[in-house]
């Protein structure tokens, strides 16, 4: 039962004053109203139960019954001249309202090209919440809130496509090559919008930092014998160093000797060339797009700490059988490809064989330096199978060998006869296998087996002429093999592209093995094999806002002589300041666990040794790269500019003391240039101009004492320039092109007056495309050094180990005539 209490007082404008301990509020109002004369209205029950201690004072009679009123959180209302204590009401607390979340639709899909089916990896596809980029199996899938998505395809030397998406589908885009007339877009998903724009060239410089995108390169008209395309390529672009016709490797920014990673179908080529001037590992007729990664580049790309080579072969043409054959005056060239199961699969083979040249056109130039001017022998086989299942996964297994040799007898007429006799040979073995799994939800997952071995190995036998009659002649031999291979798993997995972001997870383990042996009475290092394994990981996030894109990864190796992993970040980044002008950046850290030694003997001769490091005496290389470039990139136009600075630490050299005794240097290398490139295309027509400036120098500390000074290195090299124009007046092509260079040291050991030859060489090719019946023909001649510059080489691959020296000539006035036939 309620009862309310009604207590009338009254009050004057004297102050309240309160001062009570645990009372019941009723109490406290029956005082006030013995004091003070107030109508207050309260509920008996709610008064009662509520104890009070107070003591204050208050101004009015209003503030003293708010307190009393909050102490006992009740409500104070004044009604006329009577206070009245009630309960508030309750509060009814808002409706939560539940956010649902967006509905997310999956798209993935695979970009092939039209007829050949074959996949297109790297292909840019945009669509209106950002875009992503196909991996090297031609795979995308991202996420999307649309029911429905308009995408645009873009890559090398294909027509720019649009077409509609539909979630849940696995979406195969299908795009024509440049020659093509496009009359329709294949694509499995319905409906489909098709929409042509011009299409974009076979070459892109600028679009990423540090980064060349060559597509269909073996249709590349450039000088020089076609089995040597990737190089002859790769020349006539700004930071890879044309100068000094190098045989061992590239230069690229100044790299040394093993610090570039060349990888064909996921194999790790520890020499890209034959011993040959002009052959290449990798057979042209095999060879589908070519990636160069110069420095800056991100987690997926290599395991060096120079650029980055990256082949993808061809997957086979899986609709008809194909056959090529490619004569010239130096070498014939086969290829065979076969559809299998249903068109479900191809196998692609193709080898060649050099023959005693019947037309040996060549000239030496004339000099006042000795040469050895050898002979050589090249074999090589390349086979690849490709499979596609019906849930669309993929199986590639891809399998690559070749061996050269080298022969070459060298007589010398001053001062003492001497006659010298060189023998060498090399073996380049390796295979891959990779399964594809392309997920229903999004994302794909690929596991890579590799493996490959690398074997060189010399030969060389001495006669010198003895001053005294009455003394023998010195006879010397000497025996040299230097044996590297890599044994290869890595799984990858890809998640697909959703709220800006798509991440890449991988683990993979690496087992690398080196071998020196040498017999004579002159050896500079004892033989040793040695074995290094490790593990190693990457994640990387591909993140995209509107304009700006930026890619973070963190590479970590794990080895077996240190505790702590390796770990590498790596950045990239690109921003669009318009749709033609972009600011490029990369940085990164770089590690390598087999490498390239250099032993240099008592007169400088230089010897480089495949060498796995074990932390201690042979140390793990590290880099540091830093990048930054910005670029115009038009339907006409392609202008770039990029700088660059790289570090290494652990550029490591022993050399030979005159008493036969080694003493160790280690070092470090810094390496700065700029890079610029321009492109004009004036209708089928393209002109460049490609420049670099550059300085790579060097610094050792003998026996681990104070550094020396900075000294330029034997490969750095001022200036570099390159022109090139190629003319198509179909169907006949003609390309002319001109290298420049200031020249360079090609000496580990400084010397006085040191002599730096300029290297200048003009080359041409010609080329006629023509059909009989169902024949494709293509009929041509290249000529080298059309003006037969006496050029130097650097880095030769025949460094004698015993202490002489041997020059080796650059590429004389060479013609080379072929004939392409295709059915």
């Amino acid at each position: 039962m309620s009862i309310s209490l009604f207590i009338t007082f009254g009050v004057y404008g004297q102050t309240i004053r309160l001062n009570y301990a645990k009372q019941p509020l009723n109490e406290i109002l029956l005082d006030l109203n013995q004091r003070y004369q107030i109508q207050i209205s309260v509920n008996a029950n709610l008064s009662s139960n509520c104890l009070i201690s107070i003591k204050q004072q208050f101004a009015s009679v209003d503030k003293a019954l708010e307190a009393l009123a909050k102490k006992c959180d009740l409500e104070l209302v004044k009604i006329s001249n009577v206070y009245a204590f009630r309960q508030p009401e309750p509060v009814t607390p808002a409706p939560v309202v539940k956010k649902e979340r967006p509905v997310r639709y999956g798209y993935r899909g695979l970009v092939v090209e039209s007829n050949s089916q074959e996949p297109l990896p790297y292909t840019l596809v945009k669509f209106a919440d950002g875009h992503v980029v196909s991996d090297e199996n031609g795979y995308f899938s991202f996420k999307s809130t649309r029911k429905s998505v308009t995408v645009q395809f873009r890559h090398l030397g294909y027509q720019v496509t649009s077409t509609v998406l539909l979630p849940k589908q696995m979406s195969k885009v299908a795009l024509l090559s440049q020659p093509q007339l496009l009359e329709e877009v294949v694509i499995t998903s319905k409906p489909k919008l098709p929409e042509v724009e011009q299409e974009i060239p076979h070459t892109r410089v600028g679009q990423e930092a540090g980064h060349i995108a060559f597509n269909d390169i073996a249709n590349n008209l450039v000088p020089g014998n076609s089995d040597n395309l990737i190089f002859n390529n790769l020349r006539l672009y700004p930071g890879v160093m044309a100068a000094g016709e190098s045989i061992t490797d590239y230069v690229i920014w100044g790299s040394y000797a093993g610090q570039n990673h060349v990888i064909y179908d996921g194999i790790t080529l520890f020499n890209s060339w034959g011993i040959n001037d002009d052959i290449g590992r990798v057979n042209p007729y095999m060879v589908k797009n070519v990636n160069l990664y110069k420095g800056g580049y991100n987690v997926p790309y290599g395991e060096r700490v120079g650029g980055v080579i990256m082949i993808d072969g061809r997957s086979g043409d899986r609709q008809k059988p194909e056959l090529g054959i490619s004569l010239s005056n130096q070498l014939a060239n086969g290829y065979l490809n076969v559809p299998m199961f249903n068109n479900q699969a191809s196998l692609q083979l193709a080898g060649r064989k050099t023959y005693y040249e019947l037309l040996d056109l060549s000239t030496t130039p004339q000099a006042k330096n000795e040469f050895i001017l050898p002979t050589y022998d090249y074999t090589d086989f390349n086979l690849k199978f490709t499979a596609s299942f019906s849930n669309r996964d993929v199986l590639e297994i891809s399998a690559i060998g070749s061996q050269d040799s080298y022969n070459g007898a060298f007589k010398s007429e001053f001062g003492r006869e001497v006659i010298e006799d060189v023998q060498v040979s090399s073996r380049q073995i390796g295979s891959s296998l990779k399964y594809v799994k392309s997920w229903r939800n999004g994302g794909t997952t690929d596991l890579l087996l590799s493996q490959s071995e690398y074997q060189p190995a010399l030969q060389t036998n001495y006669n010198i002429k003895s001053l005294n009659p009455n003394r023998p002649d010195t006879v010397r031999s000497f025996n040299w093999a230097n044996t590297v291979s890599e044994q290869t798993g890595r799984l990858t997995h890809r998640f697909p592209a959703v709220n800006h972001h798509q991440l890449q997870l991988s683990v993979g383990w690496v087992n690398q093995t080196t071998s020196v042996q040498s017999q004579g009475n002159q050896r500079a290092l004892d033989d040793i094999k040695s074995q290094q394994a490790r593990w190693s990981m990457y994640a990387m996030d591909q993140m995209q806002w509107g304009a700006f894109s930026l890619n973070v990864g963190l590479k970590a190796d794990f080895t077996q002589f240190q505790a702590t992993p390796f770990l590498q970040p790596r950045i990239n980044g690109r921003f669009n300041i318009t749709p033609q002008w972009n600011i490029n950046f990369g940085w990164g850290i770089y590690n390598q666990f087999v490498s390239k030694y250099s032993v240099i003997d008592e007169v400088g001769n230089q010897r480089d040794v495949w060498q796995t490091s074990n932390g201690r005496v042979f140390p793990v290389l590290q880099a540091v790269h830093q990048v930054v470039g910005v670029a115009y990139l038009a339907k006409s136009w392609e202008v770039s500019l990029e700088g660059h600075y790289n570090t290494f630490d652990g550029a490591n050299r022993y050399f030979i003391g005159r008493n036969g005794l080694p003493f160790f240097a280690g070092g470090d290398v810094r390496s700065l240039g700029v890079d610029v490139f321009v492109k004009r295309r004036i209708q089928k027509h393209e002109f460049w101009v490609a420049y670099s400036l550059s300085k790579v120098e060097e610094r050792f500390a003998i026996n681990q004492r104070r550094l020396l000074p900075y000294k330029e290195s034997p490969q750095s090299q001022r200036h570099e320039l390159k022109v090139a124009a190629v003319l198509n007046f179909t169907p006949f092509y003609l390309t002319l092109t001109n290298v420049n260079g200031s020249g360079f040291i090609n000496n580990t050991v400084e010397k006085a007056n040191q002599e730096i030859v300029p290297y200048w060489r003009t080359d041409l090719a010609a080329q006629y495309r023509f059909r009989l019946h169902k024949l494709r023909c293509q009929a041509g001649f290249s000529i080298l050094n059309v003006f037969n510059r006496s050029n130097v080489r650097l880095n030769q691959s025949v460094n004698v180990p015993d202490g002489s020296t041997i020059n080796t000539i650059g590429i004389p006035f060479t013609p080379t005539f072929y004939l392409n036939v295709g059915i």
